[in-house]
């Protein structure tokens, strides 16, 4: 190959090189603008919370109210995950922020359901 045809090649793998790295940019920034408004939604309906993505018991029954034994039936049933940290009267419970909403989503459609 004559110098001059392997500048042009050097120069024609330059430009692909840079090319692709803008495509690679514009996907990247794609990616991340779409993952932020998933986010931003997910927040929006109390999905995801970054500051509080459990709540205890007293927050569940403040918020729903429901009695403590409500809650206690729903999570012996295993219709409502837990953790558990601590034994007796020392424990706490924790509830994910996106299972008590689909918990209670779901209970209340049945709810209007059986009433219509």
């Amino acid at each position: 190959m004559k110098s001059a045809e392997f500048t042009m090649v050097c120069q024609m793998l330059s430009e692909l090189r840079a090319e692709v790295q803008a495509i690679r940019t514009g996907v990247d920034s794609r990616i991340e603008s779409v993952a932020k408004t998933v986010m931003e939604a997910f927040q929006g309906f109390g999905i995801l919370d970054p500051d509080e993505d459990t709540w205890t018991d007293k927050q569940v029954r403040a918020r729903y109210h429901v009695s403590r034994k409500t809650l206690y039936n729903y999570r012996m049933s295993g219709k409502l995950p837990y953790t558990q940290t601590g034994e007796g009267t020392n424990c706490t419970i924790r509830y994910r922020k996106a299972d008590i909403i689909e918990l209670f989503a779901t209970r209340n459609a049945q709810i209007i359901h059986t009433h219509n």
